[in-house]
C-alpha cells in the first residue's frame, strides 16, 4: 500500500542554524545583530576560498574583501569590507552555481537568504542595508575590478574573465588564511565605529 506523502512543514526559524568557529549558533532564518561576533566573521572569511577552490592558491574571501575596500573612498570602506560578509555563514556560492539555482528555482530564495544575513551584519556595523544606490554602484564596480584582477592572477591561463572590468595594476599575492584573518580584523578595527567593536 502506498502511503500519501507527508506534507512538508517549514522548520521553525530557531532550529535552522550553523555552528560558528566561536561555538555559537547562527540562526540563518532569524539572524540578529547582537549575534555578530567580528572575530568569527574574520575567521570564517579567511578560511573560505574564492572561486570554489579553483584558484591556483588558497585565496580567501577576507583578502578579496580588503582588495575591494581599499579601492573605495573612506566613507564606503566598511561597506566594501563587509560586502561578502554573509558568506561567513552561508558560504561562497559562486556565480555559476547561483545562476544554476536561479534557472532551477528562481532567484528569490537565495537572495532572501543573503539579505537576511546582510541586514543583521550591517546593523551590527551601524550601516543601513541596502546601501544607497550610488554607493552600491561604486562598491559593485570595485568588486568587479577585484574579480578581474583575481582572474588574471589566480585562475587558469587562457580562460576568459567572465566580467569586462579592467584589472588593477597591482598583482594579487595570496595571503595565508591566518594572515588574511589578522588583516581583516585590523581593517575592522580601522573602519568600525569604536562603540561597535567587540573585545578581542
Amino acid at each position: 500500500m502506498v502511503r500519501p506523502a507527508a506534507q512538508s512543514r517549514p522548520a521553525p526559524a530557531r532550529t535552522i542554524f550553523v555552528t560558528t568557529a566561536g561555538g555559537a549558533p547562527w540562526r540563518l532564518l532569524d539572524p540578529c545583530a547582537m549575534d555578530v561576533d567580528w572575530r568569527v566573521i574574520a575567521a570564517h572569511l579567511a578560511k573560505l576560498c574564492r572561486f570554489g577552490g579553483a584558484a591556483s592558491s588558497h585565496y580567501s574571501v577576507a583578502q578579496h574583501s580588503i582588495v575591494v575596500a581599499e579601492q573605495l573612498p573612506p566613507h564606503l570602506r566598511l561597506y566594501g569590507l563587509l560586502h561578502d560578509a554573509h558568506e561567513a555563514v552561508i558560504g561562497d556560492i559562486t556565480s555559476p552555481v547561483a545562476a544554476a539555482l536561479a534557472a532551477l528555482a528562481g532567484r528569490t530564495a537565495l537572495l532572501a537568504l543573503k539579505d537576511l544575513q546582510d541586514v543583521a551584519i550591517h546593523q551590527a556595523a551601524g550601516l543601513p542595508w541596502p546601501p544607497p544606490e550610488e554607493s552600491a554602484r561604486i562598491i559593485h564596480e570595485a568588486d568587479m575590478r577585484a574579480l578581474a584582477t583575481e582572474w588574471r592572477d589566480l585562475m587558469p591561463a587562457g580562460v576568459p574573465c567572465p566580467v569586462p572590468a579592467r584589472p588593477l595594476s597591482a598583482r594579487i599575492k595570496p595571503w595565508s588564511w591566518s594572515l588574511a584573518e589578522e588583516r581583516f580584523r585590523a581593517a575592522l578595527d580601522t573602519h568600525l565605529p569604536a562603540h561597535l567593536r567587540r573585545p578581542a
